[in-house]
């Protein structure tokens, strides 16, 4: 059969897609519709077909809702511009395949419906039954089949065990790999450049004038450490929440889940790992610690799954999540928490969750839009908030003013009128 006459049948979760359509119906029935998951728990015994059908149809998520490879694209464009013919197979439910199909020009697109489960075997027999030869594109282990048989094999960024398997089977794979390595993704993901934040648990030691010790210092690194690992599992779990509203934003779009660089298995899984140890290590500093990790997560995943879309009560929270990480640090320090920085910290805090309401704002007015996506922000708030957020900063600067005004500053400062000369120093930072 002459080349431009064989088809080309391409696979789409994983392979066409960036993502898998299962598992972001199942995001967005766990943010959104956390009730529908129920009913999906009790359509387990219908099988796997049947699941598929609910979740396309309870969660509204589409292939158009999920970001290409393009690489894989650019395979579909050569295959049309040869004249050949384009199918796009998939295990995904049918209903939400169309839409894209028509966007590239493939001729043909196959779904799983309520009744079968198009993966494996089944598509085999069912490409079979038209092409007797076709070029295949896939990803995974269930593709096996489909590359035997295949005239030309071709692999789209497969994993260590399935590439092991698949090139035993056909020795003459084509690999194409994804632009970002699995690793850089996946590091990417746990931002360690916001661990930065956690830094605020090493403050109460140093407003303390603790004589530093190697205990001490080995403590608050731990600390610190069992922290930034419960952030990035906090991270990892707020990304798959917020993938719709992610993708609509000019730059949070490029994070690894929200572009697809790093799959939503994947980052549950090491959402959980990140999370026993954090506890683990947690528990080993103390009890207490231990308490205020588990407290600050339980309350980071309510902003992220409820509150951060609630006006004003979402940049409260992220004041008190600031301050949560001041209190752990005295915690693990052993040393009482003045409530003079309690407070500042509190107003200051509540002060810069403002202002980056502010940005975010400034952000959809350049882009002529009239609220920030996820958010109960609108322009016209942008004023109100700049009004909070200079009251915040001045009470702020106020209660900084009242500290080292009062007799509680001279048990650590024999000369505490230097302290004056940071006055002016902060009030243009936060002016700024």
């Amino acid at each position: 059969m002459r080349d431009d006459a064989v088809p080309l049948v391409v696979d789409l979760d994983g392979t066409l897609l960036k993502s898998d359509l299962l598992w972001e119906g199942l995001a967005s029935l766990l943010t959104r519709r956390p009730i529908a998951l129920l009913r999906v728990i009790g359509y387990l015994p219908r099988g796997r077909a049947a699941v598929k059908t609910l979740v396309a149809r309870e969660s509204g998520i589409g292939a158009p809702d999920v970001p290409l490879n393009p690489r894989v694209v650019e395979l579909i464009q050569q295959a049309r511009a040869e004249g050949r013919t384009v199918v796009i197979a998939s295990a995904a439910h049918e209903s939400q395949l169309n839409e894209l199909g028509e966007s590239l020009g493939a001729d043909s697109v196959w779904g799983s419906d309520i009744g079968t489960n198009l993966s494996g075997r089944a598509k085999l027999a069912k490409i079979q039954q038209r092409f007797p030869e076709f070029d295949y594109v896939g990803n995974s282990g269930a593709d096996l089949p489909l590359w035997r048989a295949a005239r030309r094999a071709i692999s789209f960024s497969p994993g260590y065990a399935t590439l092991w398997r698949a090139r035993r089977a056909r020795p003459d794979l084509v690999v194409i790999n994804q632009e970002r390595g699995r690793w850089r993704s996946a590091l990417r993901a746990l931002r360690p450049h916001q661990w930065a934040k956690n830094t605020l648990m090493f403050l109460p030691a140093v407003a303390a004038h603790l004589q530093p010790t190697l205990p001490l210092a080995l403590r608050l690194i731990a600390g610190f450490a069992a922290f930034s690992a419960l952030a990035s599992a906090g991270y990892l779990l707020n990304d798959i929440a917020d993938l719709s509203a992610d993708r609509a934003h000019p730059v949070k779009r490029h994070r690894a889940l929200a572009a697809g660089d790093l799959s939503i298995p994947s980052a549950i899984l090491m959402a959980f790992v990140l999370l026993l140890a954090s506890v683990a290590l947690g528990w080993a500093l103390s009890a207490t610690f231990a308490g205020l990790l588990g407290l600050y997560f339980a309350l980071a995943m309510v902003y992220s799954w409820r509150l951060k879309a609630l006006l004003v009560l979402d940049v409260i929270t992220l004041a008190t999540l600031y301050t949560m990480r001041i209190i752990a640090g005295a915690a693990l320090a052993d040393v009482p928490l003045s409530r003079w920085f309690l407070v500042f910290s509190v107003f200051f805090f509540f002060s810069l969750a403002l202002v980056k309401r502010v940005v975010e704002l400034d952000a959809v007015r350049a882009r002529n839009r009239e609220k920030v996506s996820g958010r109960d922000y609108r322009l016209e708030d942008i004023p109100v908030l700049i009004a909070l957020g200079a009251a915040a900063a001045a009470a702020s600067a106020l209660v900084y003013c009242l500290y080292i005004s009062g007799d509680d500053v001279l048990r650590l400062y024999s000369n505490p009128d230097w302290l004056w000369l940071g006055l002016p120093l902060f009030l243009y930072w936060i002016a700024r």
